[in-house]
Order: structure tokens, then C-alpha cells, then sequence
């Protein structure tokens, strides 16, 4: 369940487009929930008003919508954003809500289709306004021999989602071809590094520039080692800085040692930008939002285009013995 949680901490007070009718969509094995009621709640930054009959008893997961909209209806490969809360199965007490927080989005992707199967559902088909009751088991019920059966573990929480808006997830930005990046740089529109003798870079953002509309990877030097995959793990000195004003925000340089990064941990920009490149290389990435951290401030993260110089110092294969 933890890993559902992270994948939905939400909130804040956005108004239901009517709650009115009771919908009969559902999704996994939702008869336990047939007791549940819920409505918005009369008061700002507050979960909806949620009844059911207790103990309510369930094993599987299972969802339904239990107070209906008015917007539009949820589809395939959206960005769904929902508040929560969360009720103890056996007393109806609330647990905990997030409707003092912003939204953050649930994506109904192919991915979380295989992942989050019963929540996948039941968002699509729902609609914007919707309250959807949702149980899911903690983590799956395994016997402990193969000739035992194991007995299914009672779900604690039911969770009541919110959803609040809808989008559809735009197409992320390509990477640029040698001959697309090649004519930037001869028009002057990408970065410029000046190395010290320290071999500390300092990165120039050209002037009344807006940021290339996809990935530009530039070689300042090519290596000679092993090719990167997405699954390897790269030892790198870098310093990225804003598109916007050419601040610096992050570095390995000041703090006097590489950093290390499994390429399938890092912002796309990093994982497009360094697959295919040699250990050794040195380039310069040019990175639009999207492949980034977004357009909105988060946590203290940079938002916008941004620009790194990476130096891939060493490449563990992801295949390498250990």
C-alpha cells in the first residue's frame, strides 16, 4: 500500500461537480464496498463526509464510484489528479487525508495498468468529480510451501479519492538529431563551456535564446570506453544550471568528487541524453522541462529548461559481475 500512497499523495479543497447519484462503476471485487457513502464536506481543506457499515470486511482489492460527477470522462494515458483519505476497516475512524495539499497526478498509463491494476479500472471510465472507494491488500497473501495455501490477509484501510481534474499526457519532447544540434550550434543557439584550470566548467546560456524544443546533446569530447545503456551506472562530474538565467543549481565539482547515478534514476534528460555515449565523453545537455523537473518549483528543485555538462569519468555495466 505504500507503494500506492506514494504514487497519489494529494490534496487540497476543489468542490465536486455534484455528488448527487450514486454510479455503479466498479472494478476488482468491489462488494465489500457496497455499504459505502460518501460526499464533499462542508468545510474548506477537509475529506468528503464517508459512511460505511463496520467492520467492513475485504481480501482483494476492489474499487467503486460511490458519489458521481458532472466533468469529463477519465480515458487511457492521462494524468488523473485526485485527493485522498484514509478509514480504519474496522471502526470507520479517518486515518489521514491530504485536502490541505496540492494534487499530484495518478497516470493511467499501460504502466500503472500492470502495476495497479484494480485502481487502473476503476479511474478509467470515471469521471471528473467522481468519489471512488478503493481497498487494496497491503502486499500479496504468498503461501509459505508449495503445497500450502496461504489464508488472504484482511485489508485495514479503505481509501476515498477525489478526482479532481483531468489532462492528457503530452507526447515528451524528442531528442535532437547530430545534424538538428549541428545547426544550433552554428546559429549560436546552444551553450557554450569555458573550462578553468582546475577543469571546473563554466557554462554560457546564449543571450535572448529560448531553449531548443527538445533534446540537444552535445559532444565537447568523445571517450573511448563502453557505451552507455539505460540500465548501466555512470561515476560522472557535472554542473547543471538554468536555461532562464544560467544559474547554477547543482555540481559535483565544488564538492571535490564525482557523483554516481543508475541512469534509471535520474531525470529523463539524463537517461536520453546518456545512453549510446562513450565513457570518457564530455557533453552538454540541453534539456527541456518536460525532460527535467517540470515548469513548476518543487521541493527546492529547478524548474524550466536547464543545461548540464556531464564528464562520464567511468561506466559500470549493468551485466558486469559483482
Amino acid at each position: 500500500m505504500r507503494k500506492l500512497l506514494s504514487t497519489v499523495l494529494v490534496a487540497s479543497v476543489v468542490a465536486l461537480a455534484g455528488c448527487g447519484s450514486t454510479a455503479s462503476h466498479t472494478a476488482g471485487n468491489a462488494e465489500p464496498l457496497a455499504s459505502v457513502t460518501a460526499k464533499a464536506s462542508s468545510e474548506d481543506l477537509a475529506p468528503p463526509e464517508v459512511s460505511f457499515d463496520t467492520p467492513l470486511t475485504a481480501t482483494e482489492a476492489g474499487g467503486r464510484v460511490v458519489a458521481s460527477g458532472k466533468g469529463e470522462e477519465i480515458t487511457k494515458d492521462q494524468n488523473v489528479f485526485i485527493n485522498f483519505a484514509s478509514y480504519n476497516t474496522e471502526d470507520g475512524e479517518l486515518l489521514g487525508d491530504n485536502f490541505d495539499q496540492d494534487p499530484r497526478p495518478f497516470q493511467t498509463t499501460d504502466a500503472a495498468a500492470e502495476d495497479l491494476e484494480v485502481l487502473y479500472d476503476v479511474m478509467v471510465g470515471a469521471h471528473v468529480g467522481d468519489l471512488i472507494a478503493y481497498v487494496e491488500p497491503a502486499q500479496p497473501a504468498t503461501p509459505e510451501s508449495e503445497s500450502d495455501s496461504a489464508e488472504p490477509a484482511e485489508i485495514q484501510e479503505l481509501f476515498i479519492f477525489e478526482i479532481v481534474k483531468a489532462e492528457d499526457i503530452a507526447e515528451p519532447s524528442p531528442t535532437l538529431s547530430e545534424d538538428e544540434v549541428q545547426k544550433l550550434e552554428d546559429d549560436g543557439k546552444l551553450p557554450t563551456v569555458e573550462f578553468d584550470d582546475k577543469g571546473v566548467p563554466e557554462i554560457t546560456i546564449p543571450q535572448d535564446t529560448e531553449a531548443p524544443e527538445g533534446l540537444a546533446v552535445q559532444v565537447l569530447e568523445e571517450g573511448d570506453g563502453p557505451e552507455a545503456t539505460t540500465a548501466d551506472t555512470v561515476t560522472v562530474q557535472y554542473l547543471g544550471v538554468r536555461w532562464e538565467d544560467g544559474e547554477a543549481f547543482d555540481g559535483s565539482y565544488e564538492r571535490g568528487e564525482p557523483a554516481t547515478f543508475g541512469l534509471t534514476q535520474v531525470i529523463p534528460g539524463w537517461t536520453k541524453g546518456l545512453e549510446g555515449q562513450k565513457a570518457g565523453s564530455t557533453l552538454v545537455l540541453s534539456i527541456p522541462s518536460d525532460l527535467a523537473y517540470g515548469d513548476t518549483p518543487d521541493g527546492g528543485r529547478p524548474a524550466g529548461p536547464l543545461v548540464f555538462v556531464v564528464e562520464i569519468e567511468d561506466l559500470k555495466k549493468a551485466d558486469a559481475a559483482e
